[in-house]
């Protein structure tokens, strides 16, 4: 037994060593240990000792064999084998395999894009989360914040329940609870975790307000509208997100990339104060006149640029990465689960890690002059309204946090304890009533077995309070005794 430990040691440090030495342009950039990889340490030894890890180690050296495993073996996403708990899941082995080779910034995103199996998509997530730079994960993330690709995460026993949840609400899971499924996923750094937390619920809202929109046939034949006066979304580096008016020239209803037919519209919209054209979503839109979320009018004009439209610099970035020179898949080539061009058309905006979903940078420099020119000519400042600032966002946060650390859940040790004033509510509650605390109140009267005794050299109050020929007749009846019984 110990030499099969001692191989089986030795062959997960080789693995590392591997990864160590990969010296691929463009790797997905690590945090932490490179030989633990923040895994709990129990679930990282079985997942060493495990006969299937090892023969991963052996068998699978390239990332294209490692893809083709997943869409045969990972079945779901627990970290144990179902109805275990000492046996790792193949999702996990395989896991740890992908950390071990190390991933580049072009394999990750045909991993979270992958139309073969929602599992590659999976494995991929779980991979940023162990191990992904806290602050360039966001970037990865968030374009599959609501994507709607259903998953089973759970094992078979829990399938039955019918347990089934989107990928969006799996990704937004992995990074709010602490708790994955018998383990524990590693702890951010508090004020990036924090920010994080704030940007998913910026995220939120600008879903509901999506949906919101999606359910409004007045809003959405308004959107429609070419030339229809709008209200819309935007920000950059310089400047926070705000409401200004905006004028809608084109509505996108396809993916350019797969012709496939988008969830929701997007639009292309051309802000007239400063003549710069944006591509928005339909969260970021609002009806001219609605009410928006903060009535604050803003007073100075943002620095703000020209024309930037994201399809054309989505489009340029895709080019680039099709001129690139890519392996072949081994193994099973009638699936092609490597560098397959599939992979990357979903329905998402822009599989660049670097750029969010439209609040960075726009080229902001074009029309600066323009700008700056009309100010100075005296122009009206843009009508725009600031979103839900981030202070209060982040207060939205804690409070949240209060209320998953108070909740009644499963674990009752992450439960905070009551309050003396809630635990007396309950104890009357179950008994019968009991007289209420006063200061001023007499204590409740006793029986005589239940008071202490006296001291035996201290008088006691009630023979102070006797008369004279009482005590005479004590007396009399003590001499009476000690003649008689000595």
């Amino acid at each position: 037994v110990k030499e099969r430990e001692r191989q089986a040691e030795e062959l997960f440090q080789l693995a590392v060593e591997e990864g160590r030495n990969n010296r691929a342009k463009n790797l997905v950039p690590m945090w932490g240990p490179d030989d633990s990889f923040h895994f709990n340490p129990m679930l990282l030894q079985n997942i060493v000792k495990s006969p299937y890890f090892q023969k991963c180690c052996r068998d699978i050296t390239d990332w294209n064999s490692l893809v083709d495993q997943i869409y045969y073996d990972v079945k779901h996403c627990e970290p144990w084998a179902h109805g275990s708990t000492r046996e790792p899941s193949s999702a996990f082995c395989l896991l740890l395999r992908l950390l071990t080779m190390r991933c580049t910034e072009k394999q990750m995103t045909l991993l979270l894009t992958h139309a073969d199996s929602p599992y590659i998509r999976a494995i991929g997530f779980l991979y940023l989360r162990y191990a992904g730079d806290p602050k360039c994960v966001y970037q990865w993330i968030e374009p599959y914040l609501y994507d709607d690709e259903p998953i089973e995460a759970r094992a078979s026993a829990a399938k039955q329940s019918g347990s089934s949840e989107t990928m969006g609400e799996y990704v937004r899971r992995l990074f709010t609870d602490k708790n994955y499924h018998g383990t524990i996923l590693p702890r951010l750094p508090i004020q990036i975790e924090r920010d994080i937390q704030v940007k998913l619920l910026q995220a939120e809202k600008v879903e509901q307000r999506a949906k919101k929109n999606a359910s409004d046939p007045r809003a959405m034949s308004c959107f429609q509208k070419l030339g229809a006066k709008v209200m819309a979304l935007y920000g950059d580096e310089e400047n926070p997100v705000q409401w200004y008016e905006a004028v809608v020239d084109r509505v996108i209803t396809t993916d350019q990339e797969t012709m496939q037919r988008l969830k929701y519209p997007k639009f292309v919209v051309t802000f007239p104060e400063y003549g710069n054209t944006e591509t928005v979503t339909l969260g970021e839109m609002e009806m001219l006149g609605a009410s928006l979320d903060d009535k604050v009018m803003s007073s100075n004009p943002p620095q703000r640029g020209g024309y930037s439209d994201r399809d054309s610099q989505r489009t340029g970035y895709r080019d680039h990465w099709r001129g690139d020179g890519v392996g072949a898949g081994s193994g099973h080539d009638d699936r092609k689960r490597g560098y397959d061009d599939r992979g990357s058309g979903r329905g998402y905006s822009n599989p660049d890690p670097n750029r969010g979903r439209g609040y960075g940078d726009r080229g902001r420099d074009h029309a600066r002059g323009h700008q700056e020119d009309r100010w100075q000519r005296g122009a009206p400042a843009a009508s725009a309204a600031p979103l839900t600032n981030e202070a209060d966002l982040y207060e939205e946060v804690r409070r949240r946090e209060r209320e998953t650390v108070t909740s009644s859940g499963r674990n009752a040790i992450a439960r905070r304890p009551p309050s003396t004033k809630t635990s007396l509510s309950v104890s009357s509650n179950a008994g019968p009533p009991r007289r209420s605390y006063s200061p001023h109140a007499s204590p409740p009267p006793s029986s005589r077995d239940e008071r202490p005794p006296p001291p035996h050299n201290v008088e006691s109050n009630n023979d102070k309070r006797k008369t004279s020929e009482e005590l005479a007749s004590i007396q009399a009846k003590k001499r009476k005794l000690m003649a008689k019984y000595g």
